[in-house]
C-alpha cells in the first residue's frame, strides 16, 4: 500500500503553523493586556473602598460620641451647665467670670477680662469683641467697689 501524501506543500505547512504561532501570541499579549489594566482596576477599588471604610469609620466614631453626649445631656444637670458656662458664656448671678483672653494664639498677649454681673441683670455675660475690646462696665455701685 501507498502512504497518503499528509500534505501538498511544506512550506504550507510552515506558514499555517506561524500563523498559528503569531495568533497564539497576539491572544496571549491581549490576555496579559487585559489582566493588567483589570489588576489596575482592583487596586483603585481597592483603594478606594479603604478610603471610604476609614471615613464610615470617623463618621461611626462621631455619631458615638455625638450620641453619649447627647445622652450625658439630657441625665447631668451639672454638665449641661458647664457647658452653658463655656459655649454661651452664662453665668449664676453673683458670681464672678474670669476670661482670658488671646490665649489660642502662640506668642500672643494674655488679657485677663474680669466681669461681674448685675443682680438684677439677665445671667448672660457678653463676649468682648476684638482684641482691645472690654467687657462692659457694671451699673450697681457693689460692683464698682469691687473693682
Amino acid at each position: 500500500m501507498e502512504s497518503a501524501e499528509t500534505s501538498a506543500n511544506p512550506q504550507t505547512e510552515k506558514l499555517i503553523l506561524w500563523a498559528v504561532f503569531f495568533l497564539f501570541l497576539a491572544v496571549l499579549a491581549f490576555t496579559l493586556s487585559t489582566y493588567a489594566d483589570e489588576t489596575e482596576r482592583l487596586e483603585a477599588l481597592g483603594l478606594s473602598e479603604r478610603q471610604k471604610k476609614a471615613q464610615l469609620d470617623a463618621l461611626e466614631r462621631q455619631r458615638e460620641q455625638t450620641a453619649r453626649y447627647i445622652e450625658r445631656m439630657g441625665r447631668d444637670p451639672e454638665f449641661v451647665q458647664d457647658q452653658a458656662r463655656e459655649r454661651l458664656g452664662v453665668a449664676k448671678e453673683g458670681e464672678i467670670v474670669i476670661r482670658i483672653e488671646g490665649g489660642g494664639v502662640a506668642g500672643a498677649p494674655l488679657r485677663v477680662v474680669a466681669t461681674v454681673p448685675n443682680p438684677g441683670a439677665a445671667p448672660a455675660v457678653p463676649p468682648a469683641k476684638g482684641p482691645g475690646a472690654k467687657a462692659a462696665p457694671p451699673k450697681d455701685k457693689a460692683a464698682k467697689a469691687a473693682r
